[in-house]
Formats: structure tokens, C-alpha cells, sequence
């Protein structure tokens, strides 16, 4: 089957994370395999009869080609709820912080330079620096690297989604 004969599902997400996603996936497909794939699987839902279908475009919106699954039919009136839109964002804008939090602890020491870390991972991840910018990311690591110091770990779970789902948990461990 041909890409173009596949169900797609658009979603509201920042623009950096589309990017960051783009970088990750290397495609607009979300496979069984892959994070986005795994995380759209569970948040998938039947469309309510009530509610009319949005077919929303924008800098804001991404689709995604959708894997078959056995045991739901993706040629379905399928959809995202906005809540769980919601927590998609905020997970895929976790996964972003963990990578980005770890990559600089390791580049900081190699480069003995905050600056230099910070455009090497834009580099890396092949970011345009349209919808990201280096004092965004900077100030984001200064936080994190004082939350750590303090005690406080990074979070190991999103708000919202259920510790039921053990691929997610699996995924980050």
C-alpha cells in the first residue's frame, strides 16, 4: 500500500515540536514501532456523533499517516479529542526537554561552553531557529539544571496520562 491510501490524523502541536518530531521520525509516518505512533494509538477514540469534524490547517497542525492496527479500525470515524491533545503536547514537549536536557549535560563538558552545547544540538536536530531560539533554550536549561540541584527530579510521568499504558512507561526507562 502506497503512502497516499493511508488514514492520516492531524494535531495541534507547537511548531518546535513539529520540527523536533519531523527530526525524530525522519517521515510523517507513525509506525507500531515509533514513540508518536505508540502515543496515538492509545488516544485514538471514535468520533461522537455531536461533534463535526475539523479539518483544520495551519503552522500549528501536523498530520501524520496512521499504521493499521489489528485491534482498531483506522478507517474509521476516528479522532484525537482535544484533550488528549492536549496531553499528546505535553508529552511530546516532555520527551523534547528530557533529550534536550540530557544531550547538554554531555555537550556541556565536552565543550565547556553553554553556547556552543545549545547551537550543536539545533544543529543535531536540524532546528531552523524559526520557532526556537537560543535564550528559550538556555534559560530552559538553567531551570532544569537548578530543579536538579535542588533535589527535584525531572519528572518521570506526563499529567493526564494513565499508568496503565506501560509501552509509554517502557519507552523513557
Amino acid at each position: 500500500m502506497n503512502d497516499n491510501q493511508r488514514p492520516t490524523i492531524t494535531i495541534k502541536l507547537k511548531p518546535y515540536l513539529q520540527e523536533y518530531l519531523a527530526f525524530e521520525l525522519r517521515s510523517n509516518m507513525a509506525s507500531k514501532r515509533n514513540l508518536i505512533g505508540i502515543l496515538i494509538h492509545k488516544f485514538l477514540e471514535y468520533m461522537p456523533s455531536d461533534v463535526q469534524p475539523d479539518f483544520s490547517k495551519g503552522p500549528e497542525y501536523i498530520t501524520f499517516l496512521v499504521p493499521f492496527f489489528e485491534d482498531i479500525n483506522v478507517r474509521g470515524n476516528l479522532w484525537i479529542s482535544p484533550l488528549n491533545q492536549q496531553i499528546f503536547e505535553q508529552f511530546v514537549e516532555w520527551h523534547f526537554k528530557q533529550v534536550f536536557f540530557h544531550y547538554m549535560n554531555d555537550k556541556v563538558r565536552l565543550y565547556r561552553s553553554f553556547k556552543k552545547a545549545i547551537l550543536q544540538f539545533c544543529a543535531d536536530y536540524q532546528f531552523t531557529m524559526n520557532y526556537l531560539n537560543y535564550e528559550m533554550l538556555k534559560k530552559d536549561y538553567y531551570r532544569k539544571r537548578a530543579r536538579k540541584k535542588s533535589d527535584k527530579d525531572i519528572p518521570l510521568c506526563v499529567a493526564g496520562i494513565n499508568p496503565q499504558y506501560p509501552v509509554i512507561y517502557t519507552l523513557i526507562n
